[in-house]
């Protein structure tokens, strides 16, 4: 599993493992929405897991969001941003990791019922991702996360603002007199 370094709260460093997820999300009209998955505990996340060795990290994402959510679409190859979170380990009776997982703009085109049962698949608008995803973690966590959204919602409204700004250069350019 890859590593990566960070600085915990009392400035010791310390390897977390590291995991990558699918930032899954649609446009309507001009509010982004968020497709989110329950793990096996019932709290709310992305789809997330293990980097594949045999994929990039976008890939992995991409893949996880196929397994987990059914959601298939456009992936951006480049991390947007990153939180952490705690992991239960494989066998329930061991304490919970911290884990770093980077996250990935995934722009859902189309979606099928996950292959993966109980997951439930749901759409949120970027408040109410962000309190379903809070539900049941730490509040360092959950600020982390909501930090996540609050990242992905600036990068694609100021997306469409530029998409916006010059559809309306164009169209300006279009109506204007003939000389």
């Amino acid at each position: 599993m890859a590593r990566i370094f960070a600085v915990n709260a009392v400035n010791l460093t310390e390897e977390l493992p590291i995991q990558v997820a699918a930032v899954c999300y649609r446009m309507n009209r001009l509010h982004v929405e968020f497709l989110l998955v329950k793990t096996s505990s019932g709290k709310w996340t992305f789809p997330k897991g293990r980097l594949n060795p045999r994929m990039s990290a976008s890939e992995s994402a991409a893949q996880e969001a196929w397994e987990e959510a059914g959601a298939a679409g456009r992936i951006e190859e480049k991390p947007f941003n990153s939180y952490v979170d705690t992991k239960r380990g494989l066998r329930h009776d061991v304490g919970a990791r911290e884990v770093r997982i980077l996250t990935h703009l995934l722009r859902v085109e189309s979606t099928i019922t996950p292959l993966e049962a109980g997951r439930d698949p749901g759409w949120f608008p970027a408040a109410i991702a962000k309190r379903q995803l809070a539900e049941g973690r730490p509040s360092r966590h959950a600020r982390q996360i909501a930090n996540v959204i609050d990242s992905a919602v600036e990068r694609l409204t100021a997306r469409n603002r530029r998409k916006l700004s010059l559809l309306m250069r164009t169209r300006g350019s279009r109506l204007g007199p003939a000389k």
